[in-house]
């Protein structure tokens, strides 16, 4: 059932991205063309922003007590950025399409090739992307029911919480901490609370999971279209020793410049998208981690310490995932200087040679994607962030 209900988000007009852009259109980051339900996905948009500001509200409410304080901050600077990625994306929505249109055109042309190396890493490129996706989706799934589950679990998990919510000494618990202007600690706010948080937390998975694949995916992508233009590079003079003529050299040079160009285009243009929110998010990322790690060590129940566990390494997955694809990027862009001298240079003749030291030089630019104009997503980043969430704990502790 759940082959069949994946292998149906397949688009033959979309062969890489078709998942991703399934689950664009249903979160409504790819708005719909009709009005009514464009001005549908705007309302709820704006919405969940409101949310996340009655999340920081009820921070004065909850000062007093760290643990309900950093629980709320845990969770509402998550929030935050999650709302930073779908009012970003809706708000440049069209050059979140002229880049969609790229990779898809792109990644066409490659899939027409007729040569088998090239359609190796094709098939490689577009598997590695679907265990990305399918991987990440199950991630936010376990997420999700595992923050929705939370009150629950520890009612059920401890004898002496039930007896204290019981008799009043605990109050009702909710899934997220918000400010409301009603009482939502007892019937019907109480239960009115539990579906509005419910709806809140599947948004906001939604979203994560539809923009989070798709960068990655375009991450995988690029990175599949620097180790293509390599093997262009490798094959410019032919692979029989004979060498071509100048017209052919040309020819294929002319090619590998038109291609390069265009994916720096398209690279950059994917960079000024994600650079600010990735900005938002390694900013908060240390602290985020830091509550969580700590709220871990401090709980005594052992539901709270599972819980709080689950919530840890999906942080540090997703910014793992991130700054690997990344890093990638910017190693096979390094990797490419080697196309030119890796092909049989030594049939050239003196024109063919001189055009060839050029476009060695063009392709000596190194891409990297950044987190605002003060850092790149790299796996050194990961490893600072880490730290910085370490002594963020020792400090705490």
């Amino acid at each position: 059932m759940i082959t069949k209900f994946l292998k149906s988000l397949e688009d033959p007009n979309r062969p890489l991205i078709g998942p991703n852009y399934w689950i664009l259109r249903k979160m409504g980051l790819i708005l719909p063309e009709n009005k009514l339900g464009k001005a549908l996905y705007i309302f709820l948009h704006g919405f969940a922003s409101f949310f996340v500001l009655t999340q920081y509200m009820e921070l004065f409410a909850i000062k007093s007590s760290l643990d309900l304080v950093l629980t709320n901050l845990k969770i509402s600077m998550l929030s935050i950025v999650c709302i930073v990625k779908a009012n970003t994306f809706v708000f440049w929505q069209g050059k979140w399409r002229e880049l969609f249109d790229y990779v898809c055109k792109a990644d066409k042309y490659e899939r027409d090739s007729k040569d088998p190396v090239k359609a190796r890493i094709v098939d490689s490129y577009t598997k590695y992307c679907r265990r990305v996706v399918h991987f990440y989706w199950i991630l936010i799934c376990m997420t999700v029911v595992t923050v929705v589950n939370t009150p629950l679990l520890m009612y059920l998990s401890s004898s002496n919480y039930r007896k204290a919510l019981h008799n009043g000494t605990e109050l009702f618990p909710h899934i997220f901490s918000s400010w409301v202007p009603f009482d939502k600690y007892n019937p019907p706010g109480s239960w009115i609370m539990i579906l509005y948080h419910t709806v809140m937390c599947i948004y906001g998975g939604g979203i994560m999971a539809a923009y989070d694949t798709s960068v990655m995916v375009i991450m995988v992508f690029i990175g599949g279209k620097m180790d293509l233009l390599r093997v262009r590079c490798k094959q410019i003079f032919g692979t029989n020793d004979l060498g071509v003529d100048d017209k052919q050299a040309e020819a294929n040079i002319r090619e590998l410049h038109d291609i390069y160009v265009l994916l720096m285009k398209n690279s950059q243009l994917f960079n000024s998208l994600l650079s600010p929110v990735m900005f938002f998010y390694v900013i908060m990322c240390s602290s985020v981690l830091c509550f969580s790690a700590f709220q871990l060590t401090s709980a005594n129940d052992a539901t709270q310490k599972l819980l709080m566990a689950e919530y840890l390494v999906f942080g540090i997955t997703q910014l793992f995932l991130f700054c690997w694809h990344s890093n990638d990027v910017l190693v096979k862009s390094g990797n490419v200087t080697f196309g030119p001298y890796e092909s049989e240079w030594w049939t050239a003749g003196l024109r063919q040679r001189r055009n060839i030291l050029l476009l060695a030089g063009q392709l000596r630019r190194v891409h990297m994607f950044t987190a605002g104009p003060f850092t790149n997503l790299t796996l050194l980043t990961f490893i600072t962030i880490l730290r910085g969430a370490y002594s963020y704990y020792t400090l705490l502790k």
